[in-house]
């Protein structure tokens, strides 16, 4: 740029040269700047980003100008801005147009087109795309190390746990598409080294850390500052989730669905974004929720972790830093992964759902499962059931459903809620007992409900 301003013998003095600045930049570079928030953007060759934008205007301008001051710098800044805004919702607009390290994919043809500051984008995702020979994607990737740390993961006692497998590989291929696909968000549940974390790990490998936000269920819920964060973003991943109350679920609903919500960037005017960032959460035991509608619990998609690879002979050592750091199966992987977004985005639904009644219980049951258990295991009786033997029951349906159960002083406080106790004599002794209580025993399976596929 300098040369041809020498060339051309383009001087920069006087009442127009900030005019003539601006201009000269403008044709060299392409700017844009978001009209809500007056951040610039520079077209980098691939995407739109905020990453060198000031600088290059300030270097070039400190070169351009005998004696530049910050004041000239900034006015020629302003200039800039003045002359390129667009809306925010110009960017990333087509749900159909993905950025990948190679060019533009069409994710309803397939096919590439080449990279142009025509297509504004600021999403480029760090891979490549080659259509795969076969749409069988279990052919094309049965030798991968991703698909056999999969398959692993919900190969539980022997046994292939088919639908949340196929539910994971359409989780993990979901953030390729720029929108909600049937108004879904994601929880993975489990406790220890389950594979969960892996492949969250994975995603945010293939998609970019620029493309991956971490905000907390209940930030997005509740922090209208921490919620403008989901701006062009294909992904919000957030682990190990904590288990405090959810009072609001209405910001989350909205998000799910495609609809706009009111955020804000401290110092700025507030505005509406509609995130098509994929929600994705995983944790040990869900948060209370306030909202027991059929509007929260339809959105989510819940997938168990069962499989536990601590001392287990298939353990893999480092197999995060193995999958992500091999990006030449890590495009083979996308690639496949785009047969499957490219089926979701036409059918716009996912494989395998429950209904809203079930995922509810689900939730409830592993978010406060002392009420679960008196709801459930608990009768009104005209006797009574000392505090040890409870408790030993507790334990015993808890770990039956595979969950870790409270500890005795934490289960006796919760009980207390919904039972009185005493000290009464039984066969000579007195013992601490809950009053007007029986059990109700869990139902043993029969040859007959056992699932043996």
């Amino acid at each position: 740029m300098e040369i041809f301003a020498v060339e051309n013998n383009l001087k920069f003095e006087g009442e127009e040269k900030i005019d003539q600045v601006v201009k000269l930049l403008r044709k060299f570079y392409n700017f844009v700047t978001l009209r809500k928030t007056e951040e610039i953007l520079l077209y980098n060759g691939k995407i739109y980003d905020n990453i060198q934008a000031e600088t290059v205007i300030k270097e070039k301008t400190e070169k351009l100008i005998p004696n530049c001051t910050t004041h000239n710098r900034h006015e020629v800044i302003n200039k800039i801005k003045a002359q390129t805004f667009v809306d925010l919702e110009k960017f990333d607009a087509d749900p159909n147009l993905i950025t990948v390290e190679n060019g533009i994919l069409n994710l309803q043809t397939l096919k590439l087109e080449p990279h142009t500051p025509n297509h504004l984008s600021r999403v480029l995702l760090p891979v490549e795309f080659h259509k795969p020979k076969s749409t069988n994607i279990e052919k094309n990737l049965k030798n991968t190390l991703f698909w056999k740390y999969l398959k692993s993961s919900f190969t539980v006692k022997r046994r292939f746990r088919i639908e949340d497998f196929e539910t994971v590989l359409e989780i993990t291929a979901s953030p390729i598409i720029k929108r909600h696909i049937d108004e879904k968000a994601f929880m993975f549940l489990g406790n220890g080294e389950n594979g969960k974390s892996v492949l969250l790990f994975y995603i945010k490998s293939y998609l970019g850390e620029n493309n991956v936000s971490s905000i907390s269920l209940h930030d997005i819920a509740e922090n209208k500052f921490m919620r403008a964060n989901l701006a062009g973003m294909s992904a919000n991943i957030f682990p190990d989730l904590e288990e405090n109350e959810l009072r609001n679920a209405g910001k989350i609903k909205a998000i799910i669905s495609n609809e706009g919500i009111e955020v804000e960037k401290k110092y700025q005017q507030g505005f509406t974004l509609y995130p098509f960032a994929k929600l994705m959460f995983s944790c040990n035991r869900f948060p209370k929720v306030f909202d027991q509608s059929q509007g929260f619990f339809r959105r989510w998609i819940i997938v168990k972790w069962e499989r536990d690879f601590e001392n287990d002979p298939e353990r893999i050592e480092y197999l995060k830093e193995s999958l992500a750091e091999n990006q030449e199966e890590k495009n083979k992987v996308f690639s496949n992964l785009v047969l499957i977004a490219h089926k979701l985005n036409k059918v716009g639904k996912f494989t395998h759902t429950k209904n809203w009644k079930t995922i509810q219980r689900e939730w409830s049951e592993n978010a406060d499962p002392i009420d679960e258990f008196n709801s459930s295991y608990i009768l009104d009786s005209e006797s009574h059931k000392t505090k040890k033997e409870t408790y030993h029951f507790y334990k015993e349906i808890m770990l039956e459903k595979g969950q870790t159960p409270k500890g005795m002083g934490q289960f006796s406080k919760a009980f207390s809620e919904w039972h009185d106790e005493d000290r009464i004599e039984i066969d000579g002794r007195v013992q601490r007992v809950w009053l007007n209580i029986s059990f109700k025993m869990p139902k043993q399976e029969t040859l007959a409900t056992v699932d043996t596929t």
